[in-house]
């Protein structure tokens, strides 16, 4: 069965964003058991901090509810769903051994944190469901069970369908955009997905988080540019939001990468057009004369620019014709100045003194951005290639 991971920090934070209109509590948050009413209004705070996707905001009113009441369930439970894996796994382990008086969620609660210590892979679909029997009106509840069926191909379906129960339950409900959209991601629907997050965006225009989920859209359908901007307008919005950030960068890489690509491209197939022209001199001038020039011809290394443009002359006297015909051709950008090609080929020639040959090679190029122009440095010709 095929997994998916959903964008975002945290156990149900693609999940629990973005609304607009208060729900009554009963609604919004999962009962909870303590004698502290500062504890309990710290909760209801640090679940609205769940809600609008500030973690800072959210551990640290979190924190100040466990210090109200050190023995507070659901404070461990909110601990569990963000910061580092340690942190997690610390508060995970205080649920599986919470001795202290709970209600009957909190007890399913602690259930399945007791199966995700016994087996971290553990997805607590049964008690997710459980939850949702004892709260059916309970939207925090709802979309747990909706989080965890959404992992899974087989029952992605059902997931969407709570969701759209959620949406007619409460329609003020943001978040449940939200999740749709990063669902049918996962099911390469894009149109939908689109659809999803404007309607995330429209319903919570001042939160950042509708920014960043539409980033994550964007980068799904490699826009990287259209990426980038929304990545750095959820920061500008709220720069607690340091994943955005991160992701801004890196979806701006990815942008100039394909514009690197593009560019390299066009200057791969020139170097095959100027090959097939059999103009030698024009050809030779797409590698790089200098030291670091190397080219392997059937796993025999030339090591001299030289030597190179010796047998390249050698080749054209020994043809009255050849041609070169791209089949498969794939680039890789691993850093500003260098790129490498691979090229699948068919190469049809007519020797001087022979029958006419067709076979189909191999050509990897190394390429350099050197004094303002893309040039081979390296290159591994493998001419026939076994298929």
């Amino acid at each position: 069965m095929k997994k998916i991971t959903l964008i975002k920090q945290g156990l149900l934070t693609a999940l629990l964003l973005g609304m607009v209109t208060p729900l009554i509590a009963q609604d919004l948050y999962l009962p909870a058991t303590t004698k502290s009413k500062e504890a309990k209004v710290l909760y209801t705070e640090a679940m609205d901090a769940v809600y609008d996707v500030e973690f800072t905001k959210m551990q640290k009113v979190n924190k100040k509810a466990l210090e109200a009441d050190p023995n507070f369930f659901m404070g461990y439970f909110l601990q569990s769903m963000v910061g580092d894996k340690a942190s997690r796994e610390a508060a995970r382990d205080k649920m599986a051994s919470y001795s202290g008086k709970m209600n009957k969620g909190e007890k399913v609660l602690k259930e399945g944190a007791i199966k995700m210590k016994a087996d971290p892979k553990y997805v607590p679909i049964a008690e997710s469901r459980q939850l949702v029997k004892l709260y059916p009106k309970n939207i925090f509840a709802k979309t747990m069970l909706a989080y965890n069926l959404g992992g899974e191909d087989e029952t992605r379906a059902e997931a969407l369908s709570i969701l759209e129960e959620c949406a007619k339950m409460n329609p003020d409900v943001a978040s449940v955009h939200n999740t749709k959209g990063y669902l049918y991601l996962a099911d390469k629907e894009y149109d939908k997905a689109k659809a999803s997050f404007d309607k995330y965006i429209e319903m919570a225009p001042n939160k950042a988080n509708p920014y960043d989920s539409k980033g994550d859209y964007f980068m799904a359908v490699k826009s990287y540019k259209d990426a980038a901007k929304s990545y750095k307008k959820a920061y500008e919005m709220n720069d607690e939001f340091s994943m955005s950030k991160k992701k801004g960068k890196e979806a701006k890489w990815m942008a100039k990468r394909e514009m690197i690509a593009a560019d390299v491209k066009t200057h791969a197939h020139q170097l095959v057009a100027d090959y097939n022209s059999r103009d030698v001199g024009k050809y030779v001038k797409n590698y790089y004369s200098g030291p670091e020039f190397c080219f392997v011809v059937n796993g025999e290394a030339v090591d001299s620019y030289k030597e190179f443009v010796d047998r390249v002359y050698k080749s054209h006297d020994m043809f009255t014709d050849w041609n070169v015909e791209i089949l498969s051709e794939t680039i890789e950008v691993p850093a500003e100045n260098i790129a490498t090609v691979t090229h699948m080929f068919a190469f049809t020639g007519t020797p001087k003194d022979g029958e006419k040959q067709a076979l189909k090679g191999s050509f990897t190029s190394v390429w350099r951005h050197i004094d303002d122009k893309w040039m081979v440095v390296h290159a591994v010709n493998t001419n026939p290639l076994k298929e």
